[in-house]
């Protein structure tokens, strides 16, 4: 955002930048003048030089960001201190909306093709709980729907499916079904996962102040200790939202269209139960799945950085392991 509340994203940066050289070039003599590109490869290093961050400007939040989020992070590492919450114990949770039909706006055709065939664009939408902790640990992905039971799988138990499944009319998170989200999701989840690792069941959640998180959160287990981020300042301290969730919906498209691309010679039907597996794995594996080395360990460092740096031991990863 400039000193006149305009928004500056990347292509205004590097636009700046070309017309800054062109100018400055034309002020000295120099025979052997370089040519410069302002690439996307130099701006993520003129980003990265300056500690540059990148927000969604929401109305009156981008200005009342900074203020609340200076002093949290501070607050959060004595409550966990404190409190002797270790990484396994620290976990965070949001919601994201994800389409889950949509389809590339474009497409290659020969050259020799006037146009691509035309089809429907679905907007079909639901709604992604993700939550993991400080060590890597994330629980069943959660799916928000409208139906009930989708028709493709009215014989089969929700028990059974690799995401705990929830509906609404909307498909929105709502207060009721966050509430149901942490007691048969959350809390067994966390208490199976506490009790492998040898440890009391004892967890620290950070949650946004979103209207679908209700304060009762905070009663619904003595040994569960539900922390409110400061509002207006998700962007910048909600730990899922540093590219995480970004990085998950890319990964569940990627290994859906992966499976159509193995189903064209067999032609079967999509079923929704593989688009649920597909949100299990990108959840869950999407960092063990093709991403370039290191990718991982920077990213986890990055969504902890605002909040867990000074913890006491260094974290390795939130929300996958």
């Amino acid at each position: 955002m400039s000193q006149k509340h305009v928004p500056v994203d990347g292509r205004m940066i590097r636009e700046k930048a070309l017309s800054l050289y062109e100018h400055f070039g034309t002020m000295t003599e120099t025979p052997e003048r370089k040519a410069f590109m302002a690439s996307k490869g130099w701006l993520a290093s003129f980003v990265n030089r300056y500690n540059l961050k990148n927000l969604r400007v929401t109305g009156e939040a981008a200005s009342a960001d900074q203020e609340s989020a200076s002093t949290f992070p501070h607050e959060f590492r004595r409550l966990v201190g404190r409190k002797g919450y270790l990484p396994e114990q620290v976990y965070n949770c949001d919601e994201t909306t994800l389409f889950w039909k949509k389809m590339p706006s474009q497409t290659h055709i020969h050259k020799d093709a006037r146009q691509a065939m035309g089809f429907k664009a679905f907007k079909d939408r639901l709604t992604l709980v993700l939550c993991g902790n400080a060590a890597g640990h994330m629980i069943k992905p959660g799916v928000i729907y409208r139906a009930c039971t989708p028709r493709p799988l009215k014989n089969t138990s929700k028990e059974s499916f690799p995401v705990f499944w929830q509906h609404s009319r909307k498909a929105w998170m709502t207060a009721i079904l966050f509430m149901e989200w942490l007691q048969q999701c959350f809390i067994p989840e966390v208490k199976s996962y506490l009790r492998a690792k040898g440890l009391p069941f004892k967890a620290l959640l950070l949650i946004d102040n979103a209207p679908g998180h209700p304060q009762a959160a905070c009663a619904a287990d003595e040994n569960v200790e539900v922390v409110f981020l400061p509002p207006n300042s998700t962007p910048l301290l909600q730990p899922l939202d540093q590219d995480v969730m970004k990085c998950v919906k890319a990964t569940y498209t990627r290994l859906t269209f992966q499976r159509i691309r193995d189903a064209l010679d067999a032609n079967p039907p999509l079923q929704r139960r593989a688009i649920m597996e597909e949100l299990q794995y990108s959840g869950r594996d999407y960092p063990n799945r093709g991403s370039r080395p290191g990718h991982k360990a920077q990213l986890c460092e990055r969504v902890l950085e605002a909040i867990m740096a000074e913890c006491g031991e260094r974290l390795q990863g939130l929300p996958f392991g």
